[in-house]
């Protein structure tokens, strides 16, 4: 059990982040991750600050265990692509003064690296347009939009990430990516081939879950690069597609999940989380009891 140290993401408790370190600390967790876009803004911390936040989180006998860097679009995404990456710069800098490596960062869809074939994208025509709707709408020409290839996408992913994971590096801190999917040979590929730092890929059961995989085999195939872990549950839905719940009311196995987590060896941070809902601080604390109770070395 060495391997595994359990938090807690103090975004889930709905308070300040002084209340939040309070309340994280009444759960029998070793570390507590910190959101860097809405708690803890570089640009909104001294050196001063940080040094403050690190005791703070220590005499509470506690650790920072990553910093989530989210995102609403993903990591290469275009669209606000250089302001996003400015963001990330910043997060990655705040790592070392915390205490911390870890940089959880949204990745999205990884593209096909071997298909070169070119589409388009037919912008919106007039006959697109529901004029009984709205009749005064009108639409672009319906001109064809060239749009790049899944390998041009994924070339550019990847040197969004090389140059990302060369800044990580030499602030003594990693890119952990999380994925809308568990597509084994695309993930396994993208991480092979940064080569610039350390990047590592985040375990999700629940995201597992609700795109049609079981965890356990998700975590078999890539464990050798899963450096982080958020322990979310979930099931699927009558339409195929998945929803997160609470601790213990989906269909991840967790007795069978923490057996492989364990068996692999892994120093891992394992971050009990709920990301909706009502109670999510009462939810946090439940998973945070029934994962203890799975691991009495704890």
């Amino acid at each position: 059990m060495l391997g595994l140290r359990l938090a807690v993401a103090t975004e889930d408790f709905g308070t300040n982040l002084r209340q939040a370190i309070a309340r994280a600390a009444q759960n029998r967790v070793r570390g507590l991750r910190l959101n860097v876009r809405q708690e803890v803004r570089a640009e909104e911390f001294s050196a001063t600050g940080l040094r403050q936040l690190r005791h703070f989180v220590e005499e509470h006998q506690l650790r920072v265990a990553g910093l989530m860097f989210p995102s609403r679009h993903a990591l290469a995404e275009p669209l606000y692509l250089d302001q996003r990456l400015d963001g990330l710069r910043a997060a990655i800098g705040l790592a070392r003064p915390l205490g911390t490596e870890e940089i959880l960062v949204r990745v999205g869809r990884i593209p096909d690296p071997d298909d070169e074939s070119e589409s388009v994208a037919h912008a919106a025509s007039n006959h697109d347009v529901n004029s009984l709707t709205n009749p005064f709408s009108f639409a672009s020409s319906g001109a064809a939009v060239p749009q790049a290839s899944e390998a041009q996408q994924y070339r550019h992913l990847l040197e969004v990430l090389t140059d990302m994971a060369a800044v990580a590096g030499r602030e003594g801190a990693s890119l952990q990516l999380i994925p809308s999917a568990y597509d084994t040979a695309r993930l396994r590929r993208l991480l092979t081939d940064v080569k610039s730092g350390p990047v590592g890929l985040v375990f999700d059961p629940a995201t597992c879950v609700m795109s049609g995989r079981n965890p356990v085999d998700v975590f078999r195939d890539l464990y050798q690069h899963v450096g982080y872990a958020r322990m979310r549950d979930a099931r699927r839905d009558v339409d195929g597609g998945g929803i997160e719940v609470s601790h213990g009311d989906g269909i991840v196995d967790w007795q069978e999940v923490l057996a492989v987590l364990t068996e692999a060896g892994a120093a891992l941070w394992v971050c009990a989380e709920r990301t909706g809902g009502d109670q999510r601080g009462e939810d946090v604390a439940r998973a945070v009891n029934q994962l203890n109770s799975l691991l009495p070395a704890f």
